[in-house]
């Protein structure tokens, strides 16, 4: 209202033109009408400055602020925190605390800046369950100071969608992503998140940086094959230097409560260090350890676990499918396994079965399932019989006269549908072993093997020929899962060929067998945060129990057969009852341990779009007010306001448009 002032002030001094009478104009000095216009617009210049001056002054002293994407006037906000819980974030910091811990103090502090009103959610990067958007932020706080940083990594991709839906989910104009993390390279994405459908969204960016040293325990994978007492346990691992300098440190191996066996050693900057431990389980049952490192930069990979079943001897199920049948298909593999039933003098103990009393709880219990000459599986057992393979076990096959296309039909898997052809008469003799069987090639003299019938194998190429006869592979393996399918192409009896009746029988079928039993129960683990599949003893109905090795545990209830753990957050050992796998190892994720940031340009792209950086050593309640409301032209005004006294000053003086007039005149 006051800037108008100096125009009316203007219009009421303005002079008036008056008429008085004179005598004569004779005494009066000529003056050139251009002056007249130099009067005019001094007086208009001056009524202009001091308009504006005045319009500076107003403009300073409401302390107008500016801002690219102003807020809504008088609206209320949402804002989404997006934080990393991911294992890189437990790094150590100069002043001794995690970068999770300066990130919740962070996060805290934004849910500080907020007003009554205003809404909040939380969005972990790893994927575990955040909260939705509520006006109550203590619940948030809570959850936020509850938290624990997991062993798991994550995607900014994906957690950025996810806050953008929840900002869709509400109709406030005002909304706000701040992402505080550590931004870990191998969490990038490969091109700019698009986030344009959330309108009138700020994205701010609250990166946390900390030392790139670190050593951590990779590559503790123990063999599949069964794990037997008082036989030599070997635990190989790999210690990784992701720094810049020569490490030294302490590797140890704990199984149970005792720890067994440690060593120093120097581990070089940037390379790693293979080594093993071993050691004889003295009784049979699952065995848990652990092997572990000294390293204060990130201590959530310092740690591998490992869980292994430990059995007397590797048990052998002989499925038949026929009851009521007088031929027994297994005369001749009983007596080359286990000739004295029950003793195991070979390390194998032998159990014979029906394919109509097989159960889930059964197939648990053994390592290798055999079927000779079977009758058509029903889609029931087949489905039994998958599951078993992809759990860790070994399905070998003989075949018979009663094999044909509908044997395997009930399978899913169309390799194992076809893996058996037709039935072919051919005279062929001489064995020789391929792949993982070759070593018995030196053992045994297969001249005098001879047959007359087989079935040829339709062998894709990803399985693997264990015997041939004449370029004709005769024995085959096809990975199913964890576990495999063995075919062999001719009976376990005499019907086909001669050699169940030679001393090269028994000798070849224990290696087989040995090399067959991949343990069902065996389980290299799976890393922190994926989902943990289990094959439930019942279809439906009973809940399946699990236990942590921290002393939590819970029900899991099954559906068609399956049960699904996903609280896989924390390393360690989980055990479960009615399900299979029993025992599993929770491992971090490798590619977190190499703390390696993104540089600021590769930060900023992260985001179509405009991101504001705010700096973690500074209080974000003053950058957010600044980011927020906008920069403060108060100075800007006044520094205006100035310019304009000052032309005042120089075009207002008298003295010097006086002079200036009499020089003209």
């Amino acid at each position: 209202m006051a800037v108008p002032l100096p125009i009316l002030l203007h219009l009421f001094f303005k002079r008036r033109k008056a008429r008085v009478p004179f005598s004569t104009l004779q005494f009066f000095q000529h003056r050139k009408r251009y002056l007249a216009y130099r009067r005019r617009l001094r007086e208009f210049l001056l009524l202009l400055i001091r308009t504006l001056a005045l319009l500076f002054l107003v403009l300073a002293l409401a302390r107008m602020l500016f801002h690219r994407m102003p807020y809504a006037f008088a609206s209320r906000s949402d804002v989404v925190i997006v934080l990393d819980d991911t294992l890189s974030m437990d790094r150590k910091l100069g002043s001794g605390e995690t970068a999770y811990e300066l990130a919740v103090q962070k996060a805290r502090e934004i849910l500080d800046t907020l007003s009554e009103g205003d809404a909040a959610a939380l969005v972990f990067i790893s994927g575990r369950r955040g909260i939705d958007l509520t006006r109550k932020r203590i619940l948030v706080q809570q959850m936020i100071e509850e938290a624990r940083v997991t062993a798991a990594t994550g995607s900014y991709s994906a957690a950025l969608k996810q806050a953008a839906g929840v900002l869709l989910s509400d109709a406030n104009p005002n909304r706000e992503i701040f992402v505080i993390s550590d931004f870990q390279k191998n969490q990038a994405p490969s091109k700019a998140i698009d986030l344009d459908e959330v309108k009138g969204l700020h994205v701010y960016f609250v990166p946390i940086s900390g030392s790139t040293e670190n050593l951590s325990v990779e590559g503790v994978t123990l063999s599949t094959r069964p794990q037997m007492v008082n036989k030599r346990l070997v635990i190989p691992y790999t210690i990784v230097n992701h720094g810049g300098n020569d490490r030294d440190t302490e590797v140890s191996l704990t199984i149970g409560n005792e720890r067994v066996n440690s060593v120093n050693l120097t581990v070089p900057a940037g390379e790693s260090f293979d080594g093993s431990f071993e050691t004889a389980p003295g009784r049979a049952g699952f065995l848990s350890g652990i092997v572990h490192i000294t390293d204060r930069n990130l201590i959530l990979d310092n740690s591998r676990n490992f869980t292994v079943s430990v059995c007397e001897n590797i048990h052998v199920l002989l499925l038949e499918t026929d009851v009521l049948s007088r031929v027994r298909p297994f005369h001749f593999l009983k007596l080359a396994l286990d000739p004295s039933a029950g003793e195991a003098l070979n390390g194998i103990q032998r159990e014979v079965g029906f394919v109509q009393e097989l159960s889930q709880k059964q197939l648990e219990q053994h390592h290798v399932v055999v079927l000779a000459n079977p009758e058509p599986l029903s889609p029931q057992t087949a489905a039994l019989l998958a599951r078993y393979m992809e759990g860790g076990g070994t399905l070998l096959v003989f075949a018979g006269g009663n094999l044909n296309g509908s044997t395997f039909a009930g399978f899913k898997d169309e390799r194992l549908r076809t893996i058996f052809g037709k039935r072919q008469l051919n005279d062929f003799s001489g064995l020789t072993f391929k792949g993982s069987l070759t070593v018995l090639n030196d053992l045994l003299q297969m001249d005098l093997f001879k047959g007359h019938r087989f079935y040829a194998l339709n062998i894709p190429s990803s399985a693997e020929v264990l015997a041939a006869s004449r370029g004709k592979p005769v024995l085959a393996e096809m990975k199913v899962g964890s576990g495999s399918f063995i075919a062999c192409a001719f009976s376990a009896r005499r019907d086909m060929c001669n050699w169940p009746e030679l001393k090269s029988y028994p000798i070849a079928m224990i290696h087989l067998f040995t090399f067959a039993a991949h343990d069902p129960q065996q389980n290299s683990g799976i890393e922190c945060g994926q989902l943990l599949r289990l094959n439930a003893f019942t279809q439906k109905g009973k809940d399946v129990q699990l236990s942590h090795s921290d002393g939590s545990s819970c029900s899991l209830s099954v559906t068609d057969g399956e049960a699904v753990f996903a609280d896989t957050w924390q390393p360690g050992v989980v055990t479960v009852e009615r399900a299979t796998p029993r025992s599993v190892a929770l491992n971090p994720v490798a590619a977190e341990s190499e703390l390696t940031g993104l540089n600021a340009l590769r930060l900023t792209s992260i985001v179509k779009g405009r991101v504001n950086l705010l700096k973690t050593d500074a209080a974000l309640a003053s950058q957010l007010r600044n980011t927020r409301q906008g920069s403060d032209l108060t100075g800007f005004f006044l520094f205006l306001l100035m310019i304009m006294l000052l032309l005042e000053i120089v075009i207002g003086n008298p003295y010097v448009f006086a002079r200036r007039s009499r020089t003209k005149t």
